[in-house]
């Protein structure tokens, strides 16, 4: 059996599996009407994504519109869409660029999203107005025969993990993938094309032009040519499905659609691992219960400013990393050094810049930092001055509690814990064995 007929195998719904997601959209969306009119609401229910466009994989999600008169005001739709969400498929708000209850349905995933009726996207009144049209486009413009070529391009990007358009990922969405497929003509041909990508190209479909976007790939939305498709696609997963793309055009293998488990090591393997490189720290803190579109970005804004920190401190930041577990958030830095010398050159102001120059001496000839009188150096005063911080633990235990996480995690954030060398503990090996386990996903 081919690998590309292997994977359909797997991930492709069987005709009874078929039957049963069917059966079940259908219920939910009895259940949403009937939900509505016990409320005297006058919806109507809309199923978009993957299951009305016969694109979905095994253990699909549920994606049911409200689609509310335009003449309701918005915060009605708000109020009352998410109160007939909630009622008929329980679950919980999230909210990306517009709220909507995420749940479960008959053991499926299933989200209730409240938009409103138009009859053109350019109408669109909310950010999620254009959904239903995206739907028909791709049940208009996507052959049947290339119905299972969307199947392999989202296993292929389950697998090498950049699917999803979730703050999360910044990978491929489903409606990307499929608008791949009715652009390049199957999923062989997509990938023989990807090899050649670049950063920032521009991809349309027939003759929708739009504006200039800025972002690693724009694909103009062929039902609204102000939107990139491909908006939340971050470099690094561009630049990992190119690779990705390379490789598999000249062998195919399963691994990328199923690739094996990052293995978490124990402390001696770790250890063995990180001898011979820099020096780790790393920072647990509770992790806040929160919706991952609001923790993953402010997790990685407190990573990124984490490591500005130590960096202003003269620490030399390798790589960071961060990896939100359970009940725990991890944050590792690995620096090239976590010492610093006691002594370092600061440098102050041309000499010919008269008042700085008078300021700079009358600081530095006084101060109990100084190591050295000032002295002229390339133009510029400078002096050898005593280093704050030698320690990097202790450049961030002084100031942690002042290093902006975002609102949400900063109000949350707990109590932060540091170490400056490899602790016994479960969550920071097991962050660690993803951040030292550098391998394509294909190479495990």
């Amino acid at each position: 059996m081919k690998v590309e007929e292997e994977v359909l195998s797997r991930v492709k719904p069987t005709p009874e599996e078929d039957a049963r997601i069917i059966d079940i959209a259908a219920k939910l969306e009895a259940r949403v009407m009937d939900t509505a009119a016990a409320k005297g609401q006058d919806i109507q229910p809309y199923l978009v994504g993957s299951i009305a466009k016969n694109t979905h994989l095994k253990d699909p999600d549920a994606d049911m519109f409200l689609l509310f008169d335009p003449k309701v005001p918005r915060e009605t739709l708000e109020k009352v869409g998410l109160a007939i969400g909630r009622e008929a498929i329980g679950g919980r708000e999230h909210y990306a660029e517009h709220p909507y209850i995420k749940g479960h349905f008959m053991g499926i995933r299933a989200d209730i999203v409240p938009a409103y009726r138009i009859i053109d996207s350019s109408q669109k009144m909310t950010a999620v107005d254009r959904t239903p049209f995206h739907t028909e486009y791709v049940k208009a413009n996507l052959k049947p025969e290339l119905r299972d070529h969307v199947r392999l391009l989202k296993a292929f990007m389950k697998g090498i993990g950049a699917y999803g358009a979730d703050a999360k990922t910044m990978g491929f969405s489903g409606y990307l993938c499929e608008l791949l497929i009715i652009r390049f003509g199957g999923f062989g041909k997509l990938l023989e094309n990807a090899v050649g990508w670049r950063t920032g190209m521009r991809l349309e479909l027939g003759d929708r032009t739009g504006r200039k976007f800025d972002g690693s790939l724009t694909f103009i939305d062929p039902v609204d040519p102000n939107r990139n498709v491909a908006s939340a696609l971050s470099h690094d997963n561009l630049a990992l499905f190119i690779a990705a793309a390379r490789v598999y055009t000249e062998k195919s293998a399963l691994e990328f659609f199923f690739p094996n488990p990052i293995e978490i090591q124990n402390i001696q393997e770790i250890n063995k691992t990180l001898a011979g490189r820099g020096n780790i720290i790393s920072l647990t803190m509770p992790r806040p219960d929160l919706i991952d579109d609001i923790l993953y970005p402010q997790m990685q804004k407190f990573e990124r400013n984490v490591a500005q920190h130590l960096e202003h401190g003269e620490f030399v930041v390798m790589d960071s990393f961060s990896h939100a577990l359970e009940e725990k958030l991890v944050i590792i830095m690995e620096l090239q050094s976590a010492t610093l010398p006691g002594a370092m050159l600061h440098r102050g102001p041309p000499v010919p810049v008269q008042e700085n120059s008078k300021s700079f001496l009358a600081k530095w000839r006084s101060s109990p930092d100084a190591l050295s009188a000032p002295f002229i150096k390339d133009g510029c005063w400078h002096v050898i001055a005593r280093r704050k911080h030698t320690s990097a633990i202790e450049l961030l235990e002084s100031a942690i509690q002042d290093i902006d996480a975002g609102k949400d995690l900063n109000r949350n954030r707990g109590e932060i814990v540091m170490h400056d060398s490899v602790p016994d503990d479960d969550n920071i090996l097991e962050a660690l064995s993803h951040y030292l386990d550098r391998r394509m996903p294909w190479d495990r």
